[in-house]
C-alpha cells in the first residue's frame, strides 16, 4: 500500500534510529482527578536529532490499531508480531521496572521491523513531539493538571544507569546544618587525614 508510506517534507529518509525509556509519570488527565501513566521516552533520529516524548498505554494501543489499519494486507503478519504480545504484557505487568523494559522493547521491536512498517507515517508521526510533549517540556505540567493537590498524586520514577528513582521518598533540607566553624570536632577533616 503506497499511501502508507510517509513521504512528507519534514521526514524525508529519516527514521528513528534508537529509543529508550526513561521512566513514567502519572498525570491528572481529568477534572474528576483520573490519572494515567505516561511512558518518558527518549529517541534519537537517524539526523542524529533527539527527542523526549510522553506516550501513554493508549497511545501504544493505538499504534498497532492503525498498522493494522493502514496496512490490511499484512493483518495477520501484525496480529502474530511480537507488538501485539508487548502490549498484552505491559497491561500484565504489576512491577514498574518490568513494566518500563516491556515498552521499550515494544518500541525498540516496533523500529526494528521492516521498513515497509517502521519507516511508514503512522510510526513516524507516533515518534514525532506531541502538543503534551511540548508542555512537558516547557515544565508547565500546572495546565495539565489543574486538580493537582499533593505531590503523592503524582509518582516520578526515572530510570538512570540502572537504578529508579522515585519521588516517593522523604528528602529533608536541614538549613541548620552547622557552618564549617560551627562543625563539632568529630567532623573536623585534620583528624581523618
Amino acid at each position: 500500500m503506497a499511501s502508507a508510506v510517509f513521504e512528507g517534507t519534514s521526514l524525508v529518509n529519516m527514521f528513528v534510529k534508537d529509543c529508550w525509556v526513561n521512566g513514567v509519570r502519572r498525570l491528572i488527565i481529568s477534572g474528576r482527578g483520573e490519572e494515567e501513566e505516561f511512558f518518558e521516552l527518549r529517541t534519537e533520529w537517524s539526523d542524529r536529532n533527539v527527542l523526549y516524548l510522553h506516550r501513554s498505554y493508549s497511545d501504544l494501543g493505538r499504534l498497532f490499531k492503525r498498522l493494522l489499519e493502514c496496512f490490511p494486507e499484512d493483518r495477520r503478519d501484525l496480529s502474530k508480531s511480537s507488538l501485539l504480545e508487548g502490549l498484552v504484557r505491559i497491561k500484565e505487568a504489576k512491577d514498574i521496572e518490568v513494566k518500563l523494559n516491556e515498552v521499550e522493547k515494544l518500541l525498540k521491536n516496533t523500529i526494528n521491523m521492516p521498513w515497509k512498517f517502521s519507516r511508514s507515517e503512522v510510526v513516524l508521526t507516533f515518534f514525532e513531539r506531541s502538543p503534551l510533549d511540548q508542555v512537558l517540556r516547557n515544565d508547565n505540567v500546572h495546565k495539565i493538571q489543574p486538580c493537582f493537590q499533593s505531590p503523592v498524586k503524582i509518582s516520578e520514577i526515572m530510570r538512570s544507569n540502572g537504578f529508579c528513582l522515585a519521588n516517593t521518598e522523604t528528602i529533608v533540607f536541614d538549613e541548620n546544618v552547622p557552618q564549617d566553624k560551627e562543625r563539632p570536632s568529630s567532623t573536623d577533616s585534620a583528624e581523618h587525614s
